[in-house]
């Protein structure tokens, strides 16, 4: 078993190398690390990136703009390594390059075999290869507390990016003994920490879409979680296990989390809080949504056509946050002494408070205007109205959708006129408020709450805002026939012929049609409005712009006496 202090196989400090140092959240992390464990005489960050790079933080750090598919500059960039560890390229891909598979498979496939190649070529004794435990969960099933030995390969792969990684493991494990070279592949879950473009950019990216509001499935499935810095020293444990004890680690792939557990949306909730939203509290059921995005998928493949906005609504993203997939870390912690350094709790706490930095790169800006408060909440007053016809309680908006059909059948629906309706509906709460108040203040051990006299008083004060309501309103239809009878506003004019021929019109529906629609309407435009707010605001921008436009031609084709009448 490894320990912490280990060094290298010949006794003398030996140079390694990290490929992707640079452009990838693990490569940055592990190589500050190699830094400061004192076990190497020399770290060469090996990236491919274009950009240049940072200064040094030690002088024992050696960047090299390396791409790995050159094999004369990797040779030069190995020169002397005793170890290499070399980060999955498909994170490094999610943060720069054009995207397309041909570039994602070049840069992992290719240039892992190069890599591999070049390692032997320079005498390289260890390779660490660090993957993702989603190349043995895949599609709509649960992974609960899998380990090494019973999680294989899946038969298909939901996405190349998983066939990918899976490809190059077995291109590393493949690789072990050839030429005295011992390997090993880590598989972290959902690793995230300070700087991440990947999985916070994931949660950033659902909290700015129009699913933002809603929680995907039960929301009790659970995930393992891993923080950065824990990944890191289970690459250095694994080096050391190699160094020690090679023939039982060698060859071998393992299950690298947090040992902790948590509920999925708990762990989003977190992010997205911390980003200034609000928590999804409305449930949508995962089946419907993996149909909808399978048939998405679908008609995407056969006729090139997008039917969904978001490119969140994917089968991947719906299996993620919904099903459960949790490991095992047994092996880890028996044969690499692996054990994480960093809590689950304490690693979210320091990715939050990294979040000022990162406003640039996940859009933060422009997610806290629309994570705030929305306009359908602003007009609903931001109180208990807006909270029941946003969904934002289920069971109190379900009860008053209840009551409210239960109301409307009664009076609108029954055979009986509403006079009558209204006698029976009075007697029978008449006859409810007596029985309650001749109870017992215990009956059978439950307790009986006794409706008070201020619950039927109206104060002063919201008698008064009503009346001045009336009075308001009152005073602004004067003042809009006031504006009439100036025949100067066409602009008014426009406005109250539109409504009163929208009443006209609303008139044609039978009492009880349009009181359902009314009802209906209420619990359904507001939450749609709030979740497309930005789609719909657009859409009614451009045909403001297009009617001002009809008006402004129809203004110019008109008599010169006429226009200026107008004007």
């Amino acid at each position: 078993m490894a320990t912490a202090g280990a060094g290298p196989a010949t006794g003398k400090p030996a140079a390694c190398a990290v490929t992707f140092g640079r452009s990838t959240l693990l490569g940055s992390h592990l190589a500050a690390a190699l830094t400061a464990s004192g076990r190497w005489s020399a770290v060469a960050v090996l990236d491919p990136s274009p950009a240049p790079p940072p200064p040094p933080a030690s002088p024992l750090v050696r960047h090299h703009a390396v791409d790995l598919s050159d094999p004369a500059r990797l040779a030069s960039a190995l020169t002397g390594a005793e170890a290499v560890f070399h980060v999955d390229a498909t994170t490094a891909a999610a943060s720069g390059g054009d995207g397309s598979f041909l570039s994602l498979h070049h840069l992992a496939a290719e240039g892992t075999r190069r890599l591999l190649a070049a390692c032997r070529a320079a005498g390289v004794r260890r390779l660490v290869y660090t993957g993702s435990a989603d190349v043995v969960a895949a599609g709509a099933r649960d992974v609960v507390n899998a380990d090494e030995d019973s999680a294989h390969y899946p038969d298909k792969f939901g996405n190349a990016v998983s066939e990918l990684r899976a490809q190059v493991e077995m291109m590393v494990l493949d690789a072990d003994g050839v030429d005295g070279m011992r390997t090993c592949v880590l598989r972290p879950s959902n690793m995230f920490g300070p700087g991440d473009s990947s999985l916070l950019r994931f949660v950033a990216g659902y909290a700015r879409s129009p699913l933002g509001k809603f929680v995907i499935g039960g929301g009790s499935n659970i995930s393992d979680f891993t923080y950065v810095e824990n990944v890191a020293h289970a690459n250095i444990c694994a080096e050391q296990a190699l160094c020690s004890d090679a023939a039982s680690v060698a060859g071998k792939p393992f299950f690298v989390t947090n040992n902790e557990p948590m509920e999925t949306w708990e762990f989003m909730n977190c992010m997205m809080e911390a980003m200034g939203c609000q928590r999804p509290k409305i449930n949508l059921p995962a089946k419907v949504l993996l149909s909808a995005a399978l048939f998405s998928n679908m008609i995407h493949h056969r006729l090139g056509f997008q039917m969904f906005s978001t490119p969140l609504l994917h089968p991947d993203t719906i299996y993620f946050l919904s099903c459960t997939r949790t490991f095992n870390t047994s092996k880890a912690r028996r044969l690499l002494g692996y054990y994480p350094i960093v809590s689950l709790e304490d690693g979210i706490m320091r990715t939050v408070g990294s979040f000022s930095e990162l406003s640039d790169n996940l859009g933060f800006s422009r997610k806290q205007r629309s994570c705030g408060s929305s306009k359908a909440d602003k007009l609903l007053g931001s109180g208990t109205a807006a909270d029941i016809l946003l969904w934002r309680d289920e069971k109190r908006t379900f009860s008053f959708v209840t009551v409210l059909f239960l109301l409307f059948y009664w009076f609108m629906l029954s055979d009986r006129t509403f006079v009558s309706s209204a006698a029976k509906f009075l007697l029978v709460t008449s006859l409810a408020l007596f029985i309650h108040g001749v109870l017992p203040s215990q009956v059978f051990g439950f307790t009986v709450e006794k409706v008070t006299s201020d619950h039927f008083e109206v104060s002063q004060s919201a008698l008064r805002n009503s009346l001045m309501c009336l009075a308001s309103a009152w005073n602004g239809s004067i003042h809009k026939l006031r504006v009439l009878a100036e025949g100067e506003d066409w602009s008014t004019l426009l406005k109250v012929f539109t409504f009163l021929y929208s009443i006209k019109i609303l008139l044609n529906f039978q009492f009880r049609v349009l009181m359902g629609l009314v009802l209906a309407s209420l619990f359904i435009v507001f939450i749609v409005y709030e979740q497309c707010e930005e789609e719909i605001d657009s859409l009614v921008s451009n045909a403001s712009g297009k009617i001002k436009w009809l008006v402004d031609r129809v203004v110019e084709r008109l008599p010169a006496s006429l226009k200026a009448y107008i004007s």
